[in-house]
């Protein structure tokens, strides 16, 4: 009797240990969606569940990706702390002299933030240089810097490939 209630117990608990296994790669729902293109071409979208990492001379990879309630909390509370939601649509760097101009080579492209919690739904565009004067710069990239902590914490982040190579 014994054995009998072993065989039919066996099965029932590998069953439910990779049901386990299963939903735990089930993505958790985004209802603090992102959209995170930044340094060249890394880019994190919530809205499709997909992180890009840019490994320069080996080409771009994607993967599944997605934060917890936990990261999307974490991250919403620093946008409302950093008053994201107030700031300008464009950042670009402005000289105080007509007759100057300033790029950097090699050029990174637009960067993308864009947040969307229920009603709210914020893209902030800017380009580099910034001025790092300005106290609302400082914020977004400190918002910015916090983001791809966590992304750069995660375990499939940390799966990924190294970047290979640089921009020069």
């Amino acid at each position: 009797m014994n054995y009998q209630k072993s065989i039919f117990i066996l099965p029932l608990l590998c069953f439910f240990l990779l049901s386990c296994q299963d939903s735990s790669m089930e993505p958790v729902n985004q209802f603090v969606q992102i959209y995170f293109k930044y340094s060249f071409k890394n880019e994190l979208n919530t809205f499709e569940n997909t992180y890009k990492k840019d490994l320069v001379l080996d080409g771009v990879i994607e993967v599944k990706f997605w934060l917890t309630d936990e990261e999307q909390n974490s991250i919403f509370e620093k946008a409302e702390e950093f008053n994201y939601f107030s700031l300008p649509d464009t950042f670009k760097y402005i000289s105080q002299y007509d007759s100057i101009s300033v790029s950097i080579e090699p050029n990174s492209g637009d960067q993308i933030l864009r947040i969307k919690y229920k009603l709210k739904d914020k893209t902030t565009i800017w380009t580099y240089p910034l001025n790092e004067h300005n106290s609302q710069v400082r914020d977004l990239m400190k918002l910015n810097s916090f983001i791809i902590s966590i992304i750069e914490s995660k375990p499939e982040y940390k799966k990924l490939p190294p970047a290979r190579g640089g921009y020069i």
